[in-house]
């Protein structure tokens, strides 16, 4: 797999309520891809505090695009990876 884009790439995910319900699927399978294609080091996954987009839960925000990604599930995961992680 190519390398990532940038070295010091985060994705944080909101840890609110409503998105700490439903956002465990997706966590995971960033989680995993990154482990598998060994970006771990160069990426990272962080909390971030409720966003207030509780309707589109779960909430993602990719820092190096300044973008939020709403109601992110693994297939969702699966293409933020692919389209802002791996060049």
């Amino acid at each position: 797999m190519s390398k990532c884009k940038s070295f010091n790439e985060v994705i944080y995910f909101c840890d609110g309520k409503k998105c700490c319900r439903y956002n465990e699927e997706a966590k995971s399978c960033l989680k995993e891809l990154l482990c598998d294609n060994g970006l771990n080091k160069c990426v990272s996954l962080q909390k971030m505090k409720c966003q207030g987009m509780c309707k589109s839960a779960p909430v993602f925000y990719i820092d190096s695009e300044k973008k939020y990604k709403k109601e992110v599930t693994k297939k969702k995961a699966e293409k933020i990876f692919t389209k802002y992680i791996v060049a």
